[in-house]
């Protein structure tokens, strides 16, 4: 990994994150960033009306026999460059600290509706893993049902929620992995008065029984360098704890 390059990189994203006026404008900095990198590489491009859904993967060292599999989903709505930003924000981190992200390979998709219509926006919370007339939709339901993945994420900026929030399919992945992942949260941002929600899990037999989704939320009122941050490091988190639940379960 070129250090120098990578930390160029971060300056070039943070630069676009104070002035965004468009995802592209956000994103486009990786590029240079997954040329260059060992870990980090440009994956696939959807087209939709003209635009490109940009995707990347980023492959942490290896420990374990086989790697966790995570989708990292942002820029689902027409207004928020929040999720976008901290997607962005989070690979070129781990670019720099590639341990951070052991035994894990993520698939990140920094800009899910490049359309920019939230009218057009598809709803992946509700109903992603039904027969939702959209191409985008289809997309990625063919696109996650080949990776055998072991769990979803989604980020969203910019809601209208009193706090930071997560909502996840698994009471154990809540139990273990995100009340655990808050301390560090709370320190950037409000929590909601119920900052980790459950709810049923869509059943969908290409992602295999173990599979989950979570939804990472933050509050509109709260300053954008805030939400971005907040999203980062609860991720980082989330990988720290994940993978100390899934060594624990290996060795039972």
């Amino acid at each position: 990994m070129n250090t120098a390059s990578s930390g160029s990189t971060f300056q070039l994203v943070a630069k676009h994150e104070i002035n965004a006026g468009s995802a592209h404008g956000i994103w486009e900095p990786i590029e240079r960033l997954a040329q260059e990198s060992a870990s980090l590489t440009k994956w696939r491009s959807f087209a939709v009306d003209g635009h490109a859904i940009p995707s990347y993967v980023f492959i942490g060292p290896r420990a374990g026999s086989v790697a966790i599999r995570l989708a990292l989903l942002g820029g689902l709505e027409a207004e928020d460059l929040v999720s976008t930003s901290a997607i962005v924000k989070l690979l070129v981190e781990l670019d720099l600290a590639p341990l951070l992200a052991r035994d894990f390979a993520l698939f990140s998709y920094p800009v899910v509706n490049l359309v920019r219509d939230s009218s057009r926006s598809p709803d992946f919370s509700a109903r992603f893993w039904t027969d939702a007339p959209t191409r985008t939709v289809r997309y990625f339901e063919q696109e996650f049902a080949g990776k055998q993945l072991d769990g979803i994420f989604i980020a969203k900026g910019n809601e209208a929620i009193s706090g930071f929030q997560m909502q996840v399919s698994s009471r154990l992945i809540a139990a273990e992995v995100l009340w655990p992942s808050l301390e560090v949260v709370q320190r950037l941002i409000p929590l909601a008065d119920e900052p980790v929600q459950s709810f049923p899990q869509v059943q969908n037999s290409e992602l295999g029984p173990a599979s989950f989704s979570l939804v990472i939320r933050t509050p509109r009122q709260m300053p954008f360098e805030n939400q971005i941050s907040a999203i980062v490091f609860s991720v980082k988190q989330i990988l720290h704890h994940y993978r100390a639940l899934v060594d624990s379960v290996d060795k039972l």
